[in-house]
């Protein structure tokens, strides 16, 4: 690899840690209050027999600043 390119690459390494850093900075500022993060949101029940019941947990984490309240839950 000549000079040039190893320069190439090492700046392009280094733009690429400094738009990471300010990504994960904008991440952080934007995030001031109650932020909630569901894994697996999306969950598709498999039929069942009429009477049954369909049982799924979901776990709702508070990644904000502040306390997360819920309030209301509905079925979509």
């Amino acid at each position: 690899m000549g000079h040039k390119n190893y320069l190439l690459v090492i700046f392009f390494a280094i733009s690429v840690l400094i738009s990471n850093v300010s990504a994960e900075e904008t991440a952080k500022a934007e995030k001031k209050g109650p932020v909630a993060v569901i894994s697996n949101a999306n969950f598709m029940a498999e039929p069942v027999i009429e009477g049954n019941d369909i049982i799924h947990t979901y776990v709702v984490k508070n990644t904000g600043t502040e306390t997360l309240s819920i309030s209301r839950v509905k079925t979509g």
